[in-house]
């Protein structure tokens, strides 16, 4: 399996209540045009992970897509919105999960970067491609991001007390 990564920056921002430990933002945005190499221009258009809004849970946080360390924590929530894929993390409560929120906080890192697998693309007449559907391996926290502020942290939420919908959603579907 071929997995491609992106990185965005985005807004990032720390709510109150819960305990502090969800990060929230834009993960990928739609319809941005982005130039990743010489020769490849993308653009990621509305939908393209809405198969994944579904089984959020199963999408880990990394941090700079290093799959050799361990998760620093699992998507809570991943939503289709107007300007693209928008995500919440939960933080594992660890030493370096205390040490990358502080490091959300100060704003030293703010950007999203998604490892995925392209599914379905359409070249247009101007060379750039098209990302119609693809597959979110997972969404990393990273320094320099591709997209730079459309895919940043958008800030840290404490948990709420509202039960988990994906959950909820889950278990009706295996009642059908």
């Amino acid at each position: 399996m071929n997995i491609e990564s992106r990185s965005y920056e985005s807004d990032l921002e720390i709510r109150t209540g819960g305990d502090g430990r969800t990060i929230v933002g834009i993960v990928v945005p739609y319809n941005v045009e982005q130039r990743i190499t010489r020769s490849l221009t993308e653009v990621f258009l509305p939908g393209a992970f809405s198969a994944v809004t579904r089984a959020a849970h199963r999408v880990k946080l990394l941090v700079g897509h290093d799959a050799n360390q361990l998760p620093q924590g699992r998507a809570t929530l991943l939503r289709e919105e107007a300007g693209g894929l928008y995500g919440e993390f939960r933080i594992s409560k660890t030493q370096r999960g205390d040490e990358l929120l502080e490091l959300v906080a100060d704003g030293a890192v703010d950007q999203f970067s998604v490892g995925f697998q392209p599914l379905q693309d359409r070249k247009r007449a101007d060379g750039v491609i098209e990302r119609v559907r693809a597959h979110l391996a997972e969404v990393s926290l990273v320094t320099f991001g591709a997209y730079g502020m459309a895919a940043s942290v958008a800030g840290i939420r404490e948990q709420s007390q509202t039960p988990n919908l994906d959950a909820a959603r889950e278990l009706l579907e295996g009642l059908k």
